[in-house]
């Protein structure tokens, strides 16, 4: 006889370990169609059953500004289709499905942070580990077989695109900066040290100019930060100091050491943002013809380029987003994101939520030059974008409804 489903387990071990799994999967599941089918079973699936069960309050997730304000952007974006070229009911399918996905994903991320306060702080940490072992065995794998440093290093699986990849190193970078912070053991600043260390390098084998261009800026805005906090600790100056300045050391013995590297790193696409002032001025000429309410998210954003070559998609989500949503939709997405810096950065009343602020700084620049739109399937922008947009929404939520009765998950 079949025992029944015990929904209190599910909430309170199988869904933290799921998720924890589905994160951690962008360093090391094969392809993108297993990650998302993983995270539709094996998250989404246990989460909508409890959802329905009416073992998690939904309704409570819902008292964030944040999370509401998402929902409406997501939703103007979706009903966009309505005037879009040549739409099929298809369409409404395929991303209908992809806005509850990321629905799901952001409120299961809420939930998480709420029901168990110690989930955060575990899940940094497993991070920074799996980026670790990643890291080196990409390195191992790519330079084994190509020249070092020269070759730009394109990862396995999920880590295969460089720009992604370098933005996900770059949160797991910020985060060693807290969790060096939060350790009084020196061997265990000395192992986060190590997998910033290799975090960075990673970054710049990977020589992806727009994260490292936000890495620079997020590490500034820390270092201001600390300094001009009249409470802030001594030793985490030093530290954050030291992070930027491990950013300028390394940058000035990468010139000195392997000029050739530097110049290709400089030079390479057509240096500085390369072809993308192109890319991003034909995509705002189109987007004129549809200023306040976009083409439609089903629009075809095919452009040619002077030399004859195709470009699929406008390689930024604020240019897409004015594309496809208009001024309304950017309006609605700049909203959406400076509320939540606001709420991270300015109100932040715990370091760690000051520190979410920080990713979502980094990962608020970092698609200025990448992505093609926000409504898509499971993708490394979920962990550097995403992520700490749903965790600072957690921080908003009431103090603390949701917890459950065994709060060391």
């Amino acid at each position: 006889m079949l025992k029944p489903l015990n929904l209190t387990k599910i909430k309170d071990n199988f869904l933290p370990v799921s998720y924890a799994i589905f994160l951690l999967g962008f360093f090391f599941f094969p392809t993108s169609k297993s990650h998302s089918n993983f995270f539709y079973i094996a998250v989404a699936l246990p989460f909508l059953i409890l959802v329905f069960a009416r073992q998690i309050e939904i309704r409570l997730l819902f008292s964030s500004r944040i999370l509401v304000l998402s929902t409406i952007f997501l939703c103007y974006m979706f009903v966009t289709l309505l005037w879009g070229e040549n739409y099929e009911l298809s369409d409404f399918f395929k991303y209908g499905r992809r806005v509850l996905y990321i629905l799901i994903f952001l409120t299961v991320t809420m939930y998480l942070n709420q029901a168990f306060p110690r989930f955060l702080r575990r899940l940094l940490t497993l991070l920074c580990f799996a980026a670790l072992i990643a890291a080196i065995a990409n390195i191992l794998l790519v330079y084994s077989q190509h020249p070092f440093p020269g070759t730009r290093l394109l990862g396995y699986g999920r880590l295969f695109n460089p720009i992604q990849a370098s933005s996900i190193y770059g949160i797991v970078f910020i985060a060693c900066v807290y969790l060096i912070q939060q350790q009084e053991n020196k061997k265990s600043q000395f192992l986060y040290a190590t997998i910033l260390a290799f975090s960075f390098g990673y970054m710049l084998l990977a020589q992806s100019r727009g994260p490292l261009a936000a890495l620079a800026f997020t590490i500034f805005v820390w270092i201001l930060s600390v300094w001009m906090h009249p409470k802030a600790h001594g030793r985490h100056r030093i530290q954050i100091f030291g992070a930027g300045l491990l950013i300028v050391t390394t940058g000035l013995i990468i010139v000195a050491v392997y000029p050739e590297f530097f110049q290709s790193f400089i030079t390479r696409g057509g240096g500085g943002t390369g072809y993308r002032l192109e890319i991003w001025g034909k995509f705002l000429t189109e987007a004129a013809n549809a200023l306040w309410f976009g083409h439609g998210l089903n629009a075809d954003t095919r452009i040619i380029m002077a030399d004859g070559t195709a470009i699929p998609n406008p390689h930024g989500f604020y240019i897409s987003t004015l594309f496809f949503g208009g001024i309304i939709g950017l309006s609605l997405l700049l909203i959406l994101v400076a509320s939540a810096l606001w709420h991270g950065l300015i109100r932040a009343g715990k370091p760690i939520n000051f520190v979410l602020g920080l990713m979502l700084l980094f990962g608020s620049i970092c698609v200025v030059a990448d992505g093609y739109t926000l409504i898509q399937h499971p993708n490394p922008f979920w962990l550097f974008f995403l992520f700490p947009l749903a965790a600072i929404a957690a921080s908003e939520l009431p103090e603390n409804p949701l917890r459950s009765q065994d709060d060391g998950k």
